[in-house]
């Protein structure tokens, strides 16, 4: 085909010249029409693949959080490069559909076994564990969630029209949290028997968990990389490297009986083999999206189709609405205070009024004002200085000059937002992985953080005091910020450009052999023990060698004594 269009250009460019030698105007202008779309299709067939248009696409949970968040970050950045970019949400979260800001994403709506209202319920229950210290309630809770996750999974699957409308995918990404992708792969191609080749690939929006990464391919040493969800930093003491090998076998344990039993049984409904994990069939995938940046995150070693991508939710900082940048510039030099605790704890008024009166207690003593995401107000009138909001446009809040510090729960899309904007943070770390977001903050110095079961208006009051009058978390943040926007390119960007490279590509080549290993094979013990018993053979051969000797002369000496003894 290129061959054909070369002949083409070049029969063009010769009547070109022909044309204005011998017909200045009719076939000058014949010949050079020919000429200009001779050149313009050779320019376009020569082109690398990688500029057509791929469809890939994306799930991540149902629609609503942090993990979709990040995983239409990941589209958009597709669709700005033309790629048809669906995403999978539920019906709960059908409102997405017609949200401004995702005009350039398509979507596929399922639907819940059980009513949208009930789904939103039980999330928003969910969000109430959070000041409770039930561990058995929250692991009773979390068994349940994964169970409906897997009857959601089932369908998606068995809904024939909505496979046939997801097979035209070349690539599928998928949020860790919840695997459903991949039996959406596996039955296309076992029960529906599609042929495409389908690039897959995994996100994972929060602070990286050990086994992620070795399903990865990058080697883990727990000596200085903190397990999920221990709060721990990357200097432990041997208290703590001790509870953090525990944590690690914790989460193995716990997370091999919440949901691989439920997608065993439903992979035997659905006749799929062999088995297919929903976790560790992950170390199968192309390439592995990180949120993560080391400029504020702990350093570990990563193999090569591990990438980082911190920074998805950071956006170009837009200008506020008039009324919200009116009460900003109102705050003077004192500026702003930023507060949210996230999506589902914004109606928190409800959930749990007397931490909301807290809160506005140590508001009122402040000389910023103050904007908070709330949905409820109280019955009762919120401090002059307070504005509360629904929803808040946090990121260009962030960006705003104005804004001094940033009160949140330790999520880590914001935790990645402040960074980049440079915003001091004060953290206060409700569930899982905040904790090890607020461990980064105070490591870096950052922030500083208030355990969520010792808040009173006092603590508050003093910690954002201490962070907004301390100049060095606002220089700390200025360097990290710094380094955040020194990159070639956008975390979206990054992230379009390494998955358009495995769909080319592929990933095979980038992949660590760890994972072909057995246990005795990755970590040697198999050469240890060879090298040790060669060691100890060794020694015993010297040592029966020795034992030897000293006999033999003790003998010959005993001889030579009896025959003295004798001649005497």
């Amino acid at each position: 085909m290129i061959f054909i269009v070369r002949f083409v250009y070049i029969l063009g460019y010769t009547l070109l010249i022909w044309g204005v030698r011998s017909f200045p105007c009719t076939m000058a202008y014949l010949s050079r029409t020919v000429f200009h779309f001779s050149y313009m299709l050779f320019i376009v067939l020569s082109m690398p693949r990688y500029t057509f248009m791929y469809k890939i696409l994306i799930s991540a949970i149902y629609g609503e959080g942090s993990h979709f968040l990040a995983a239409a970050s990941v589209g958009e950045g597709l669709a700005r490069k033309g790629h048809d970019v669906t995403m999978l949400i539920s019906n709960a979260f059908e409102h997405r559909t017609e949200e401004p800001m995702y005009a350039n994403l398509s979507f596929e709506v399922f639907k819940h076994p059980i009513p949208p209202e009930e789904v939103r319920e039980s999330l928003n229950f969910a969000s109430t564990m959070v000041f409770r210290d039930d561990n058995i309630e929250f692991f009773s809770l979390m068994r349940n969630m994964s169970k409906r996750t897997v009857d959601d999974c089932e369908a998606v699957v068995t809904d024939t029209e909505l496979m046939i409308r997801l097979e035209k995918n070349d690539a599928i990404i998928v949020d860790i949290t919840w695997p459903c992708a991949r039996y959406i792969k596996a039955v296309l191609e076992e029960n529906m028997k599609s042929l495409r080749r389908r690039t897959m690939i995994s996100l994972s929006a929060t602070n990286p968990w050990s086994g992620y990464l070795m399903l990865g391919g990058s080697p883990v040493n727990y000596a200085y990389f903190p397990e999920i969800t221990t709060g721990f930093t990357n200097q432990m003491t041997f208290r703590q490297r001790l509870l953090n090998i525990i944590q690690t076998y914790l989460i193995s344990i716990v997370g091999e009986q919440l949901t691989p039993p439920f997608y065993r049984d439903m992979g035997k409904r659905l006749g799929l083999s062999p088995y297919i994990h929903p976790i560790f069939d992950m170390q199968h995938f192309d390439l592995h999206l990180l949120n993560i940046n080391f400029a504020s995150d702990f350093v570990t070693p990563l193999s090569p189709s591990v990438i980082p991508v911190g920074g998805l939710t950071v956006k170009f900082v837009e200008k506020l609405d008039q009324e919200l940048e009116e009460f900003v510039q109102s705050s003077g030099d004192h500026g702003v205070i930023v507060f949210t605790l996230g999506t589902y704890l914004a109606s928190i008024t409800t959930i749990r009024p007397e931490i909301v009166t807290m809160f506005a207690e140590a508001f009122r003593r402040l000389p910023q004002k103050v904007i908070w995401q709330l949905k409820e107000l109280p019955d009762w009138e919120l401090p002059s200085n307070v504005k509360a909001m629904p929803w808040l446009p946090q990121n260009d809040l962030l960006g705003h000059p104005k804004t001094r510090v940033f009160m949140y729960q330790g999520g880590n899309n914001g935790f990645q937002e402040a960074c980049y904007h440079g915003v001091p943070i004060v953290v206060i770390p409700l569930q899982g992985d905040q904790y090890d977001v607020a461990a980064r903050i105070e490591a870096r110095g950052l922030g500083k953080k208030i355990e969520k079961l010792e808040l009173n208006a006092d603590i508050i009051y003093d910690t954002l005091t201490e962070v907004i009058n301390n100049p060095s978390y606002n220089e700390v943040a200025d360097k990290v910020s710094a380094i955040y926007k020194d990159q070639p390119m956008s975390a979206p960007d990054r992230a379009a450009f390494w998955i358009e490279h495995v769909i080319k590509f592929g990933g095979a080549y980038m992949r660590s052999p760890a994972n072909d290993l057995t246990f005795i094979q990755y970590h040697l013990i198999d050469v240890y023990a060879f090298l040790t018993a060669i060691v100890v053979v060794f020694l015993a051969v010297v040592y029966y060698t020795l034992k030897f000797c000293v006999s033999l002369c003790g003998r010959m000496i005993g001889r030579g004594s009896s025959r003295k003894s004798k001649t005497e």
